[in-house]
């Protein structure tokens, strides 16, 4: 089966330390020799979408080597020829050059895990001072909590307490109502009473000035009649 796959290599040819290119049209599964690994991943099997990726051929590869590409629709063995460096001077000089390179890298990579290391020690110190602070603040939290739910029951008490002194201030209010009619009812009667009282003792007052009278002709009425 043929596979969409175009491996820009010239005439399928390449020296130790060159760099080959192979293109896919598809997704595939990648398999190098293990004298090449690709430039961007340092592996030599990758799970590769459709694009353009770079080949280094090492130094150790020599003869016929192949990549496999594996897809869906099957597998095929692309043949590379890896020939002799003619100027190994060169490739090393090229070599030296990389590799000097790669340390510095590592040189600052190991820096930067270094400041990470530290700002993440940094970090951890803080996570623990803030967990120390989420856990004050989730104590404090549950204090308010009780303590609004002791308020929130004392105020449900204090409420039940006013209505009830309210029911009674209501019944009460009725109850002085209807005294003050009463005492104004017990007013007039009272007024009538001492209107009463008064016309009495206008009354008795005549009675007595009558009786006094009629006792006085009684008795004057009685030595006349001695007299004679």
């Amino acid at each position: 089966m043929i596979l969409l796959l175009v491996a820009l290599i010239s005439a399928s040819t390449a020296m130790q330390g060159d760099v080959v290119n192979l293109t896919l049209t598809q997704p595939a599964h990648v398999i190098l020799d293990d004298c090449m690994y690709f430039i961007d991943t340092l592996t030599t099997a990758e799970n590769l979408t459709a694009g353009n990726y770079s080949i280094k051929i090492t130094h150790s590869c020599l003869g016929d080597h192949y990549i496999r590409v594996e897809t869906a629709r099957g597998t095929q063995d692309i043949k590379v020829i890896v020939e002799r460096d003619q100027h190994p001077e060169v490739s090393l000089a090229e070599m030296d050059r990389e590799i000097l390179e790669l340390k510095r890298n590592v040189s600052q990579l190991q820096s930067n895990v270094h400041y990470y290391q530290a700002l993440t020690n940094t970090l951890n110190s803080i996570n623990v001072e803030l967990y120390d602070r989420i856990k004050e603040c989730t104590e404090k939290n549950m204090k308010l909590e009780n303590d609004l739910k002791k308020t929130e029951l004392m105020a449900k008490n204090c409420s039940e307490f006013t209505r009830n002194l309210e029911k009674k201030l209501s019944a009460t209010n009725s109850s002085l109502i209807i005294l003050k009619k009463e005492n104004e009812d017990l007013k007039i009667k009272l007024e009538n009473i001492n209107q009463t009282l008064s016309s009495v003792t206008q009354l008795s007052e005549v009675f007595k000035v009558l009786f006094f009278t009629t006792l006085a002709f009684l008795i004057g009425a009685y030595f006349s009649m001695l007299r004679r």
